[in-house]
């Protein structure tokens, strides 16, 4: 019996031992990587998750639920008919289309994307080794969707991961899921490359507002915190009574109203065949849960866009 014991004090003495070596290499070769090191202290730090229990009913049920959720907020909102108080200047300079891209910038902007979605025709790292093959191809297709104004049909479906909002929710309660849209590796492809030609036009016109750290180079949450940060220990030395209001939208990405967003973007300046290709991207959007292996009907988007596209920032 003792030396039963003593094994068994080695057996998990060993298997301790096997995953500190293990999480303290992954460490050490993440080093430089602040996103995957925070992915791997999650992981070994993470509470025990309840478990879900994929079925075709959750999905049918999420699916319906998101899909409610959205369509009721976006008709509790009603129809604005009033102008706004202030009219926007008119834009200086315009964006009336979107620059072909050549086949090297279409590699490495697909190299930079590392996900796909299950329903993509192979998995995305397909994609990355075999650029040299499929990056010209992908570049035709974009570069024509860019000259038709039309986003490719095929590409505007999403599948909806459910994910729990904290690891020990109560998966039966469906407000406890937050849906993450998974988009097809080609459509990350252009939607990223649009981003960064919008990005650049928005930064050169110097629309958008200093203050404004969200998806930006070199802005982050860390510089939104120091700013306040600066900002109230200011007023304090100055002898200055300060309050702090922090609001949180309910399903902001979500109930983004399709009409008003376009309105908004066309007096920026964004123009003609650019405005289009936008309007054609936000049309005839669908999605469904996916919980492997049970996939829901898919459901018409009525508003929003998918959280997770590089388009929704």
């Amino acid at each position: 019996m003792t030396a039963l014991k003593n094994a068994t004090r080695e057996h998990h003495h060993l298997i301790r031992a096997a995953k500190r070596n293990f999480f303290t290499d992954r460490l050490d070769k993440n080093s430089h990587n602040s996103r995957e090191l925070f992915s791997i202290v999650k992981e070994f730090s993470k509470p025990n998750a309840n478990a879900v229990t994929p079925s075709q009913d959750l999905c049918n049920s999420l699916a319906t639920f998101f899909h409610r959720k959205i369509s009721d907020l976006h008709d509790s909102f009603g129809h604005q008919t009033q102008p706004s108080i202030t009219e926007p200047t008119p834009p200086t300079i315009t964006l009336n289309d979107w620059t072909h891209i050549n086949t090297e910038e279409n590699k490495t902007t697909m190299n930079s994307i590392h996900s796909g979605a299950p329903s993509d025709p192979c998995p995305h790292f397909i994609f990355n080794k075999a650029d040299d093959i499929i990056a010209p191809h992908l570049q035709a297709i974009i570069n024509s969707s860019f000259s038709s104004a039309t986003f490719p049909e095929c590409w505007k479906h999403a599948e909806v991961n459910p994910l729990l909002k904290k690891p020990t929710a109560d998966p039966s309660d469906l407000k406890n899921f937050r849906p993450i849209s998974l988009l097809l590796f080609p459509a990350k492809v252009i939607k990223k490359t649009v981003n960064k030609q919008l990005t650049t036009f928005l930064e050169d016109s110097n629309l958008l507002d200093p203050s404004e750290t969200g998806f930006r180079t070199n802005h982050s949450t860390e510089t939104a915190l120091i700013s306040v940060t600066d900002d109230i220990s200011t007023l304090m030395d100055n002898g200055e009574t300060v309050a702090l209001i922090l609001l949180d939208l309910s399903a902001a990405f979500d109930t983004v109203c399709h009409h008003t967003l376009i309105t908004r973007l066309r007096s920026t300046g964004i123009q003609g065949q650019a405005l289009d290709w936008i309007a054609s991207f936000l049309s005839n959007q669908s999605q469904r849960v996916y919980l492997p292996p049970f996939r829901s009907d898919p459901t018409e988007i009525i508003c929003g866009v998918p959280q997770g596209s590089s388009m929704s920032t």
